[in-house]
């Protein structure tokens, strides 16, 4: 009598525990929407635009680079400042990797190979600024990391920067629906995260 009961003691506990960490995920899932809400309006990109003295593309998701070039080689931009890049690559290596047609003027390309985050990303492009005394920036990312590295980078730069945003939606998943994929949720979820943790690392 008193196994019988155990057991079902131990069932309604195994039972609220299941129902909690579905609550827990379930929350957690919510939350991680908030990714992809509240972003700052993507630049219009027409004749009206006034160029960005620098156009910086942030390494690290499909496509971006590709969409940096284009919006380079359009004329949004005087320079293209590409962060995050790997020590040994060239110029011409990420080009024949994109199998880009057509020449590029990559003397006014800057491959900057120090940073390896975010944080990182924007602390050098402030130098880069700071330097060249630039003060208007076009930034290039993936539609999932853009309001962690806008917030990122408006926090970085000066305030007397303009910060311009374009980003490239097209990913391994929709993220309309990201959390009906596995890739969408673990990259949500885990952008999520890295954003609560730059809040924190940013917030005083």
């Amino acid at each position: 009598m008193a196994r019988r009961l155990n057991k079902k003691k131990a069932f309604w506990w195994l039972g609220g525990f299941l129902s909690g960490l579905g609550v827990l995920l379930s929350f957690i899932l919510w939350m991680a929407g908030s990714v992809y809400s509240e972003l700052p309006e993507e630049t219009v990109l027409d004749d009206r635009y006034a160029p960005a003295d620098v156009i910086v593309c942030l390494t690290g998701g499909r496509g971006r680079i590709r969409k940096a070039l284009e919006l380079y080689e359009k004329g949004y931009g005087k320079v293209l400042y590409i962060s995050g890049t790997d020590h040994k690559v060239q110029m011409k290596e990420i080009l024949k990797e994109l199998k880009w047609m057509g020449p590029v003027d990559d003397s006014r390309i800057v491959l900057e190979n120090i940073s390896t985050n975010t944080l990182e990303n924007a602390a050098q492009v402030n130098r880069y600024v700071l330097d060249q005394g630039h003060k208007r920036v076009l930034l290039v990312t993936s539609i999932y990391h853009v309001r962690r590295a806008h917030y990122i980078f408006r926090k970085v730069l000066p305030h007397d920067v303009h910060l311009d945003v374009a980003w490239f939606e097209a990913e391994p998943f929709e993220s309309r629906a990201w959390w009906t994929e596995w890739k969408g949720i673990w990259v949500t979820v885990s952008e999520f995260f890295k954003f609560f943790y730059a809040y924190l690392h940013l917030v005083s």
